[in-house]
């Protein structure tokens, strides 16, 4: 029985390396605990010197000694038992407490756990395919089309890899917000100006582009990461529909904020998926994934960028339906 629990005690104390916050917060209940327990015995001593000090010394009577002594007994008795359950319940709230301190520390470290082994492997395919394809090039006799094919296709991979290391440095730099300037911004003329740049991409695809823009639109925001935004969502919206499918943009405002509205015909999104499509690199259905060469940061820098805004971004969707993306800006 004892070994038994001696082994597993042993097997738990090993798996503590592996387990780096389990091992911080036992540390902390600790050093919680000991803080208290310090508090604890400076008070007591303080509290038994007095309470013993204000009874007489001089007093003779056998009656009375005997008194004395059964009252510093009961004291002793009463600090030991209230100071035995205190330190129980110091270990709890200490132990619940490092939980809690540590707790947002851990999750950030899991998406950064996360993020660096999605980021390996988003970075290993293209890596891969340029690497198999050099082999192949170098194994035998190759014709020139078999060349132009290889640096064709490793062009793609590069450009994708430049695309991905871009969105990459944008979300690792986008915290140090004294680089960014925000002006009094018409809305309206950037979306207007992403529209007109994407048209001859989705007139490729088979979508129908149009947009429903009228009036000024003010907010305070920087131009350059607008753009960007909005870029961003239409490129989504036009590599998710269907041949002869729609986009339509709108842009109205009430006394508080400007809304923008970017609606497709598109294949949707599965509805599982939705509350996870703004975490980097996630890539909902394989649908989607198969209709685009993105590493499924997309969204997460529309995200970062509306916040930046001081804004809110929402997306409906229903599958062969159509998404509609919706984000609310405070007016200037």
């Amino acid at each position: 029985m004892m070994n038994n629990i001696f082994k597993q005690f042993a097997e738990w104390v090993i798996n503590l390396k592996h387990k780096p916050f389990l091992k911080a917060r036992l540390k902390l209940t600790t050093y919680y605990t000991l803080g208290i327990v310090v508090i604890l015995i400076i008070v007591n001593l303080g509290v038994y010197g007095i309470f013993v000090s204000d009874i007489p010394e001089t007093i003779e009577d056998k009656s009375f000694a005997a008194y004395e002594e059964d009252i510093r007994d009961r004291l002793e008795t009463t600090i030991y038992t209230v100071n035995g359950f205190v330190i129980l319940v110091v270990i709890g709230l200490s132990y619940y407490l490092a939980g809690k301190t540590l707790k947002p520390l851990e999750e950030v470290f899991k998406r950064q756990k996360k993020f660096i082994a999605n980021a390996a492997h988003e970075l290993r395919t293209p890596l891969t395919v340029m690497k198999t394809g050099i082999e192949t090039v170098l194994a035998g006799n190759n014709s020139k089309d078999d060349y132009k094919k290889l640096i064709k296709d490793s062009l793609e991979e590069i450009n994708f890899l430049s695309s991905m290391v871009n969105d990459l440095l944008f979300l690792a730099g986008n915290d140090d917000l004294k680089k960014i300037e925000f002006e009094k911004l018409d809305l309206g003329k950037p979306v207007h100006q992403e529209i007109s740049l994407i048209k001859p991409y989705a007139t490729k695809r088979e979508v129908n582009l149009k947009e429903d823009i009228k009036g000024e639109f003010f907010i305070k925001g920087n131009k350059a990461y607008i753009k960007r935004l909005v870029i961003n969502i239409l490129k989504n919206a036009i590599d998710y529909n269907n041949p002869n499918g729609k986009v339509n943009v709108f842009i109205n405002k009430n006394k508080q904020f400007i809304i923008l509205k970017i609606a497709d015909t598109g294949i949707g999104i599965v509805q599982k998926d939705l509350p996870y499509i703004f975490d980097r690199f996630y890539k909902a259905s394989q649908a989607r994934a198969r209709q685009s060469g993105g590493a499924g940061l997309g969204l997460s820098i529309v995200k970062e960028i509306v916040q930046l805004h001081q804004g809110q971004i929402s997306i409906k969707s229903e599958v062969e339906k159509g998404t509609t993306v919706t984000i609310i800006f405070p007016i200037s």
